[in-house]
């Protein structure tokens, strides 16, 4: 089999996969560092596990003060925080986008069938972030016991104010 041709399917080939594959693989095949990353992760792999984990710990046990008299209060009786995650711009290390999910439940009995009727609504909440905050300045500015009622940078507003306008 002549060299030439047998070069010219193997481009050919490798052309139609990265054209297939979808962005980010053909990125990662092509060994091009990804544009955005998780916050765990700035500036590199787990190199900010703990705070984002402590800031986890403190938010969650945030949340269990406040919801039975705020966000619970209502249609549902049992809210539960699930995942946190922060998207940086891996170059700049600016703060895209932070989301913290939500799920809550509501269970009744039906008295004619004796079946289990359900409600699980999910939330997806936005932490209220201004463009350019740093990875460095969201932490900052989420320091001390009450992460909740912190001022975040860009906005002035706070995240126990977003989960009101969220969760309701």
């Amino acid at each position: 089999m002549p060299v030439i041709p047998l070069l010219i399917r193997c481009s050919l080939l490798s052309a139609a996969l990265l054209f297939l594959l979808p962005a980010s693989a053909a990125r990662a095949a092509a060994g091009v560092p990804p544009l955005h990353v998780d916050l765990v992760d700035y500036p590199t792999p787990q190199a900010n596990w703990s705070a984002f984990r402590d800031l986890r710990h403190r938010l969650e046990a945030g949340f269990d003060d406040v919801c039975p008299d705020t966000f619970c209060e209502g249609e549902y009786t049992d809210y539960q925080p699930l995942k946190l995650r922060c998207s940086v711009e891996r170059a700049t290390g600016r703060v895209n986008v932070c989301g913290w999910a939500f799920a809550a439940s509501e269970l009744r009995v039906d008295p004619s069938t004796g079946a289990l009727q359900r409600q699980q609504p999910t939330w997806l909440c936005h932490f209220p972030i201004g463009g350019g905050t740093t990875v460095a300045a969201l932490l900052a500015a989420m320091e001390g016991p009450q992460p909740l009622f912190q001022r975040l940078p860009g906005t002035g507003e706070t995240l126990f104010e977003a989960l009101g306008d969220c969760l309701r």
